[in-house]
């Protein structure tokens, strides 16, 4: 097993070591990503399919839909949603356990990355929710003090209050990324660390205290690749449905099933270089403000000693 190379690293050094892992262990993380996806791509080709023979069947014959086809419409979709967000958060921990063990210079394998996470995938989760209503209460906010403020102070409350009505929505905005940019390492720190959600969320604020502007900068070049992806293989299918619903035409299942496609093949090539990145950055913050290096460096010898150390008399 080669020695692993526990160092502090630079930004440059943490995207040049992400885009390093991505590249020579291409399979292994398309395999983890493909996953979760994989179930969304059958869901959403069997409801195409539908579709498409809904369309096509007579007027005259097409049976109204019952109370009881549409409660199990929605439970049916209910129950894939959840299945999915659950893939979703077992995915993601997988590929923390596979960037773990490939920086500890450890066996990694798609199948041995999902059993180690079991059921911590539901911390994952309970991270996601957290997250969630996070930017639920900044989404409420915002538009707020954004829109109805302004107005009343408009319609005369008076002018000074204005100043605060647009400064309070841009310091709540600051406010949620920096929020985003504290809790990004919390799912590394949920699944290396044995945490639950709320320990994940403070694990990972303290440890990127100081780092915001690194970790901001990694959202925003994995916000540029997503949009890049969706933009070279999404966009012109895209924009041939909108031409058949301009033109009061439903999108052909062919035309469907090939978008699909290209959103499950831009998922699995984009989808796991953030979370690469944020794993890379956990070992990094902790190399940086706990020695984690020498920790480790520790533990390996006391866990494999020296063949030809002399024993004591």
């Amino acid at each position: 097993m080669a020695d692993a190379d526990l160092r502090p690293m630079s930004l440059g050094e943490v995207l040049d070591r992400t885009f390093n892992l991505y590249k020579n262990h291409f399979w292994l993380f398309a395999g983890i990503t493909a996953l979760p996806f994989s179930l969304l791509l059958i869901a959403q080709i069997a409801v195409a399919a539908a579709g498409s023979v809904a369309a096509k069947a007579p007027a005259a014959h097409t049976a109204p839909f019952s109370p009881g086809a549409v409660g199990g419409m929605v439970g049916g979709g209910a129950l894939v949603l959840l299945l999915y967000f659950v893939m979703i958060g077992a995915a993601h921990a997988a590929t923390v356990f596979a960037v773990s063990d490939l920086y500890l210079s450890r066996p990694v394998s798609i199948r041995g990355s999902f059993t180690r996470v079991g059921w911590k995938v539901f911390r994952v989760l309970a991270v996601f929710l957290l997250l969630g209503l996070i930017l639920v209460v900044g989404i409420v906010v915002i538009p707020f003090v954004l829109f109805v403020l302004p107005t009343a102070a408009l319609k005369g409350i008076g002018l000074l209050f204005l100043i605060p009505a647009v400064g309070i929505p841009v310091a709540v905005l600051i406010l949620m990324v920096n929020l985003m940019c504290r809790a990004a390492v919390s799912i590394p720190a949920a699944m290396l660390e044995d945490l639950g959600a709320v320990r994940a969320l403070e694990r990972s604020v303290h440890l990127t205290k100081g780092h915001v502007l690194q970790i901001f900068v990694i959202f925003l070049l994995v916000v540029v690749a997503t949009y890049v992806a969706i933009l070279v293989l999404q966009m012109p299918l895209l924009i041939l449905m909108m031409a058949s619903v301009t033109a009061h035409k439903t999108p052909s299942f062919g035309l469907q099933v090939l978008q699909q496609l290209a959103a499950f093949v831009s998922q699995v090539l984009v989808g796991p270089i953030g979370t690469i990145a944020f794993s890379l950055m956990y070992y990094n913050l902790r190399v940086r403000k706990e020695a984690f290096d020498i920790q480790h460096l520790m533990a390996s010898m006391s866990a494999n000693p020296e063949p030809n150390a002399s024993s004591a008399a």
